[in-house]
C-alpha cells in the first residue's frame, strides 16, 4: 500500500521535470541570465488551473458515492415492493430479484471496465426489462405500489445514467493538459528569478538554494498533477482513492422474497 502510494506521485513525468529543472538550471547559469518574474503571474498560470482540476475531481468522486448508496437503497425498495405483494408468485419475485442482481452488477462492471460502450446498451435494455415486469405484474399492485414503483425504476436508472455521464465526462481534458505543459514549462519562465533572487548569498550557497527551489517547486507542481491524475477516474479500481465498489455490492438475503 505504501509503495503503491509513493509511485502513485512519484513517477515518469516527476523524473522529467526534475530533470528539466536541472538542465534548465545549468543552461540559465553558464548563459548567466537572470530577470524578475512575479510569482502571483505564476500562481494564476499555474496553481489555480491545477487546483480547480483537483478539486473538480474530488467533487466528482463525492458525488458518485451518493450516487451508489442511492441505486444500492433504491434497488433494494424496489425487490420490498414486490416482496410484499402476496398474489405474485414465489417464482416472479425471484426471477425480479436475479434482474435487479444482475442490473446492479452490470453497474459496476461497465462503470470499473474499460469496454464499456456495450454494457452501456445492456443497461438501458434491463431499464425496460424491469419496466415490463413491473406492467406485466401491475394488476396485482394496489395504485400507490404501482407509481412507487414507477418512481424508484426512474431513480435507480436516473442515477446509472449520471454516473456513466460522470465517468465519461471528466474534467477538461485541454484543461489538464495546459497545466502539464505549463508545468514543464515553469523551470525555463522561473529559474532565471530563483538565480537573481538567491545571488547575495554567498556563491555556493547561492546555487544549492536556487536548484533546490526549482527542483522542489517543480516536484510539488508535477505531483499534485500525478494526484488529480489518479483521482479523475474513481470507478476502474487502479487508484488509492477509488471508490470501493465491493462495498456497495447488494446481497441476496437483502433482497425480498428469497
Amino acid at each position: 500500500m505504501f509503495k503503491q502510494s509513493i509511485f502513485s506521485v512519484i513517477n515518469r513525468r516527476v523524473a522529467i521535470v526534475i530533470f528539466d529543472a536541472l538542465f534548465v538550471f545549468w543552461l540559465y547559469s553558464a548563459l548567466e541570465l537572470k530577470m524578475m518574474v512575479d510569482l502571483y503571474i505564476i500562481s494564476i498560470a499555474i496553481i489555480f488551473p491545477l487546483v480547480f482540476t483537483i478539486t473538480s475531481a474530488y467533487n466528482k468522486r463525492q458525488e458518485s458515492l451518493a450516487h451508489f448508496s442511492l441505486i444500492r437503497t433504491k434497488i433494494i425498495e424496489l425487490s420490498n415492493i414486490f416482496s410484499a405483494v402476496k398474489e405474485i408468485p414465489s417464482a416472479k419475485k425471484k426471477t425480479f430479484n436475479q434482474l435487479l442482481l444482475k442490473t446492479h452488477k452490470e453497474v459496476h462492471i461497465t462503470l470499473s471496465n474499460s469496454s464499456k460502450e456495450t454494457n452501456k446498451y445492456i443497461l438501458r435494455r434491463r431499464s425496460k426489462e424491469i419496466y415490463d415486469f413491473v406492467i406485466n405484474n401491475i394488476e396485482h399492485l394496489s395504485e400507490i405500489e404501482k407509481n412507487r414503483s414507477f418512481v424508484v425504476k426512474n431513480e435507480i436508472f436516473s442515477k446509472i445514467e449520471l454516473l456513466t455521464a460522470l465517468e465519461s465526462h471528466g474534467t477538461p481534458i485541454s484543461l489538464r493538459n495546459y497545466c502539464l505543459v505549463f508545468i514543464y514549462l515553469f523551470p525555463w519562465i522561473y529559474t532565471p528569478s530563483l538565480i537573481q533572487d538567491t545571488e547575495s548569498l554567498s556563491q555556493d550557497y547561492s546555487v544549492y538554494m536556487a536548484i533546490t527551489f526549482s527542483v522542489f517547486i517543480s516536484f510539488i507542481l508535477m505531483a499534485l498533477f500525478n494526484v488529480q491524475n489518479f483521482i479523475e477516474n474513481p470507478f476502474d479500481q487502479k487508484g488509492l482513492d477509488d471508490i470501493k465498489l465491493k462495498e456497495f455490492e447488494i446481497e441476496e438475503s437483502e433482497l425480498g422474497g428469497l
